[in-house]
């Protein structure tokens, strides 16, 4: 509902699907048009490119693999020529998100990979597909480099040696928590 709200304050209206009669309820209750259903039989329930764009957060790691393709597919043909399609989740490449996050859910079927949902919208037949991070992690809870001082070339050689480490354990495990991939209908 936080986006349908958010919509609705800059005069655009929408609608939510939900699987969740009470999400739908907590909506419906705010003022915000809301529908208890599943999201591909709403798709494919509407006629093509009749949607003027479609946002889904938190979504794509709740569906079967299977599933997720129908989905795009049923998008693709839902949404109108240029038509953007915004899909967020949690960034499964961010080990951190993904211990922290992820696995405490048991409703997730399988993380998706940034790469992964990419290839997905352009092989579906999105352009102008793009991956945007959000949520960085924080820079204070991330693994801190050695200050090397005024010390001798031995000794800075083995700082700069440790610092380029702790930045690839970094990249690895603290990089953004959350992504979006946007792509646009054709």
């Amino acid at each position: 509902g936080e986006f349908l709200a958010l919509l609705r304050e800059h005069g655009v209206s929408a609608r939510g699907i939900d699987v969740n009669p009470a999400m739908v309820e907590v909506c419906v209750a705010g003022g915000l048009d809301a529908t208890a259903g599943d999201a591909l039989a709403y798709l494919r329930s509407v006629p093509d490119g009749s949607i003027g764009g479609l946002f889904a957060a938190q979504v794509v790691e709740h569906l079967e693999p299977r599933y997720l393709t129908q989905l795009l597919d049923a998008a693709f043909d839902k949404l109108r020529p240029g038509a953007p399609i915004v899909l967020e989740t949690i960034n499964p490449a961010c080990w951190f998100a993904f211990f922290e996050s992820y696995i405490r859910d048991l409703t997730h079927v399988r993380p998706v990979h940034p790469d992964t949902l990419k290839y997905l919208l352009i092989a579906t037949g999105f352009q102008q597909v793009n991956i945007q991070y959000r949520v960085p992690y924080p820079d204070s809870e991330k693994l801190q480099e050695v200050r090397s001082g005024d010390q001798g070339s031995g000794i800075r050689d083995l700082v700069d040696t440790l610092n380029a480490n702790v930045e690839k354990v970094n990249r690895l495990l603290f990089t953004y928590l959350d992504y979006a991939a946007i792509g646009t209908r054709a």
